[in-house]
């Protein structure tokens, strides 16, 4: 989905959920085009807190996005000839970093 789609959708979602109730946008959530938007829509019709979701979805992209850092780095060293166990370390750092960080976030 592009931006401007999701912007139309989020704001459909808005209207829906003041007109209806945060219980309306549960039947929308086949509107989202992911498991992560799905999971928060269900998050928001379910009653959530705000900072719920965003704690909630903000440590899911966090690690999708370590995830894709990941197969850049690794693709980007196979292609420069990077030694092996040179990458696999490498990786494991990123991961390793990304692990830690989630563990702090949930300690706050």
């Amino acid at each position: 989905m592009k931006e401007d789609q999701m912007i139309q959708t989020i704001i459909h979602l808005a209207k829906v959920a003041r007109h209806e109730g945060l219980r309306g946008v549960l039947p929308l959530t086949e509107l989202m085009p992911d498991a992560f938007s799905r999971r928060g829509v269900t998050m928001l019709g379910l009653g959530a807190e705000p900072d719920d979701i965003r704690d909630f979805l903000g440590v899911t992209a966090a690690r999708e996005a370590r995830v894709k850092q990941m197969v850049i780095e690794g693709l980007a060293g196979i292609a420069d000839g990077e030694n092996p166990e040179v990458l696999e370390a490498r990786l494991r750092l990123i991961a390793g970093l990304g692990e830690a960080c989630d563990r702090l976030s949930k300690q706050s």
